[in-house]
């Protein structure tokens, strides 16, 4: 008699080959995914095996990218405890692990598609600032992970790829010839001088909110707008609490974060007059991130900025200081109002996102250039 029926032959083919998935995912290239704590078994791990074999294993079983994102996204389905949202770096600070950001910054999570989204909508807002005699400059407000790379715990740091989104976010910036600022070179030279991002926040602080406005003014063909530290800031302060020690649960950490607090008359008082009729509030299935449209009454530039919290707050004074009229409005993704540029007519048009939101709507559907020939082809 046949061990098996005909008939459940194929069942057997079937539970095989499901059985044999894992081992699969182990040969295929590595899929985007959280980043593996373990790279390699402890010593002898044949000795206490559950204790020093059993964590690399749990960093290394077959498409562990796709089964880990699952996890994820059921844990915040089902409102699981946050704690796994936040990363400790090594001096004690901490980074958020949402929307990626880790991957990202560290070249594991790179999407030509998303880049070629990016520089679609750049080219179409130089060639609508040129229309009007005007300047567009981008930019990207990097990660912390980014800008304090050397923070992330060493595992990590080991994990890294390059190019990552950035570089080819730059890179393709260059090939258009678009004005770009590449923050992270002057992030760094502003960090030898002190703390550029906030240890338990996802944001950076006025200095280095100040070091890219700068930055970008440079590009934009005003390097005189450029405003000295001395000029800027007064005694820092004790900054207290931080989005990333709510979302851990954290009530709070040692050592505290500083403040770099705006002395006047750049932080004010500032007397400026709204200006109507040049943003129009969004239909009600938009988000109203808020905006500013303003003039100071003093001489300037007209400067446009489409941001996002990096820029809406930390830009406010300085824009108010140089220019002469300004207005600040979200990225909604790419989707903005463009209608803005031909109302307020900029004299100086800034894109400028944080690095984990770069991507645009619907990035996904963008198709790729055809790769250019070789030379002497």
């Amino acid at each position: 008699m046949a061990l098996l029926m005909a008939f459940r032959r194929w069942w057997a083919f079937v539970f095989v080959a499901l059985l044999s998935l894992p081992a699969l995912g182990l040969l295929v290239p590595n899929m985007p995914g959280p980043i593996r704590t373990v790279l390699a078994p402890d010593a002898r791990w044949w000795e206490h095996a559950s204790e020093r074999l059993d964590p690399y294993i749990n960093n290394a079983f077959g498409f562990r990218g796709p089964v880990l994102a699952a996890h994820r996204r059921y844990l915040r389905f089902i409102g699981s405890a946050p704690g796994t949202r936040v990363l400790d770096g090594k001096d004690g600070s901490l980074f958020l692990r949402d929307d990626n950001a880790l991957e990202q910054s560290i070249g594991q999570l790179v999407r030509p598609q998303a880049v070629e989204r990016l520089a679609q909508l750049a080219r179409e807002l130089k060639d609508r600032m040129a229309a009007i005699g005007g300047t567009f400059v981008l930019t990207l407000a990097p990660n912390a992970h980014t800008a304090r790379f050397d923070m992330l715990p060493d595992y990590i740091r080991e994990q890294r790829h390059q190019p990552s989104e950035y570089d080819l976010v730059a890179a393709r910036m260059k090939r258009d010839g678009i004005a770009f600022v590449d923050l992270r070179r002057f992030l760094a030279e502003a960090a030898t001088q002190g703390p550029i991002y906030y240890r338990y926040d996802t944001h950076w602080n006025a200095r280095a909110a100040l070091a890219a406005f700068n930055a970008v003014m440079a590009a934009a063909g005003q390097p005189a707008l450029a405003i000295p530290d001395s000029e800027a800031f007064g005694a820092p302060r004790i900054r207290k609490g931080g989005d990333l020690l709510t979302v851990a649960g954290i009530p709070g950490r040692e050592p505290p974060d500083l403040e770099y607090v705006w002395k006047p008359p750049l932080a004010g008082p500032h007397e400026t007059t709204p200006l109507t009729g040049i943003v129009t509030a969004p239909p009600p299935e938009k988000d109203d991130y808020g905006f500013h449209a303003f003039s100071t009454g003093h001489p300037g530039p007209r400067i446009m900025v489409v941001g996002d919290s990096f820029t809406q707050g930390f830009w406010y004074n300085p824009l108010v200081y140089r220019a002469s009229a300004a207005v600040w409005i979200h990225h909604a993704a790419c989707e903005f109002d463009q209608g803005i540029i031909d109302r307020f007519k900029p004299d100086i048009l800034i894109y400028a996102p944080t690095e984990r939101f770069l991507t645009c709507k619907n990035w996904s559907r963008t198709k790729l250039p055809a790769a250019a020939p070789p030379e002497g082809g």
